[in-house]
């Protein structure tokens, strides 16, 4: 037999981070407009920074004559510029060990650096490159366009992508319900187009600069000296003139699927502070190993044998709230009509424990997101632009003011992906 042995590590104490207090970063402004904001924390001794140049100029701010631009701005990230080529900016990343990423969301699109602190100077030039110098070459268009179309359809053959897509259309129809994706339709066919959608969207209002591991007033003065600084002002916000998100309850798109397995999304109106919570509330998932949940969809879904998981969207003027449903074709319409009466009967009409609940999740998940690095620069990106992101204090905020029965009593928006005929329709739900 084995003799049983203690043994005693000893451990350094837990390193101590700071992004949790993004949310209350001062934020400085440069002379043209363009926000600033850095929080210098993370593990103590960490050599590490990161950077991103975020763009006001999402899916949202596309026309029909501009469908699809703002994907392809983004895919022409770290590309030739006036100043330096791709292969220069590749490879001088590469030897300085650093990581390049490009992100496109329906409000901004985001240019990220990781890197050592040490090369953040050079690292504030590349990025500002991006907005100022990028070549919109046409021989890099028809690279750009190969990666734009593969990137389309990847997200056409899945169907969790072609719900959330399914759901913003309905909901807004255009605005937040434009495609996150160009699709094959998109009038964009040249670089020149990508330009002009560029120049009218990049402008030093229309920007934030924001880092983690660096201090913000170092930052500001890198980007004063860099070619950002030429940006002009642009006269008003692009959503100014009436051009704000409007929810349209009681919508639906279906995308037909002879897959066995069907998916059906269910999503309602909410306030942008308090959609996490409600979220939380409608609490299809699991978060413990092996528990089939508390919730009473969870606890649905579990005797029922499909999968609920809920989700919720923000966005600075507007936000979705709701659940998605997956089962066998030959289920999804008793399972889809069983979720909606749970909500309607259990969830709009909540008791203060479920409440509590709700609101002890969204606190940990709020947490946790802005423990990240990548969640603290989201959060230093959403302060400068002027959005609310989401903290400790805004979940305590939203909880206090909660109507669980005023969201989920209203008419939702629907998208299924599957067959038509065994799907269930949003105006027979009872809503």
């Amino acid at each position: 037999m084995f003799r049983a042995k203690a043994t005693i590590i000893k451990t350094a104490p837990l390193a101590r981070r700071t992004y949790a207090s993004v949310a209350s970063t001062p934020i400085v402004s440069t002379a043209n407009g363009i926000k600033v904001a850095a929080v210098d924390g993370g593990p103590e001794g960490s050599n590490l920074a990161s950077l991103s140049l975020v763009i006001n100029a999402g899916s949202r701010f596309e026309t029909a004559a501009t469908s699809g631009a703002a994907h392809y701005l983004k895919a022409f990230g770290f590309r030739n510029t006036r100043e330096r080529t791709s292969f220069r900016t590749i490879r001088e990343a590469e030897l300085n060990g650093a990581t390049l990423t490009a992100e496109a969301t329906r409000e901004n699109i985001t240019y990220t650096v990781q890197c050592f602190k040490n090369a953040v100077p050079y690292f504030v030039e590349v990025l500002a490159d991006i907005a100022t110098g990028t070549k919109y070459a046409e021989h890099e268009f028809r690279d750009v366009a190969r990666t734009v179309g593969f990137e389309s359809l990847c997200a056409h053959a899945d169907p969790t992508t072609r719900l959330v897509e399914g759901i913003h259309q309905a909901a807004f129809r255009s605005g937040l319900g434009n495609s996150l994706f160009a699709l094959a339709s998109s009038p964009v066919a040249t670089g020149d187009a990508v330009r002009q959608y560029a120049q009218s969207a990049i402008a030093g209002n229309r920007i934030a600069i924001v880092g983690t591991g660096v201090d913000s007033q170092q930052l500001a003065d890198l980007v004063s000296q860099s070619s950002l600084s030429a940006l002009e002002l642009q006269p008003s916000s692009p959503l100014a003139a009436g051009a704000g998100s409007k929810f349209f309850g009681g919508a639906q798109q279906l995308y037909e699927s002879a897959s066995p397995v069907s998916h059906y999304a269910l999503a309602f109106s909410a306030e942008p502070e308090s959609a996490p919570v409600l979220a939380s509330l409608l609490g299809a998932q699991k978060r413990m190993k092996w528990s089939t949940g508390v919730s009473p969809l969870a606890k649905l879904a579990a005797a029922e044998g499909f999968e609920a998981e809920s989700f919720s969207f923000g966005y600075s003027d507007a936000a979705l709230v709701g659940v998605v449903v997956s089962a066998a074709s030959g289920q999804i319409k008793s399972a889809v009509e069983k979720v909606a009466a749970t909500i309607q009967k259990e969830i709009a009409t909540a008791n203060p424990d479920a409440v509590q609940r709700a609101v002890a999740a969204a606190r940990l998940d709020a947490a946790e997101t802005s423990g990240t690095v990548k969640g603290a620069r989201a959060a230093l990106a959403q302060v400068a632009l002027g959005q609310k992101p989401v903290t400790l204090e805004s979940v305590e905020q939203a909880a206090a003011k909660l109507s669980s029965s005023a969201v989920f009593g209203s008419k939702p928006v629907a998208a299924s992906v599957g067959l038509s005929q065994t799907t269930a329709y949003v105006d027979t739900l009872g809503f």
